[in-house]
């Protein structure tokens, strides 16, 4: 963990602070957290809701059961296995997208 040994101070208008505030709030970061990652021009994104992590729980549940499917399909041999694994590539891309969109 890196050390913070340097304390800054700023003054805001009411709007800036606002505009601060309203961007904590809707990224479930503290105000401090907010700017360092503006300073570091890191994009700040709104924490999404509970459906979001709904979807990417189904997400998961759907990838399990395809690396289970798999597994006997190749130990019977009735699947090609190039084709899953390229299938299984783009459910895992397709799982970092929605993830970098939201989070």
């Amino acid at each position: 963990m890196r050390e913070r040994n340097v304390e800054f101070h700023i003054r805001l208008s009411d709007m800036e602070y606002d505009k601060l505030e309203e961007m904590s709030l809707k990224s479930k970061m503290t105000k401090s957290d907010v700017i360092r990652n503006l300073i570091i021009e890191k994009e700040i994104k709104e924490k999404p809701g509970i459906e979001f992590y709904e979807v990417m729980k189904e997400l998961s549940k759907i990838g399990v059961n395809l690396n289970q499917i798999a597994k006997k399909a190749n130990k019977n041999n009735l699947i090609d296995e190039d084709y899953y694994k390229e299938l299984a590539n783009e459910w895992q891309e397709f799982s970092r997208r929605v993830k970098s969109k939201f989070l």
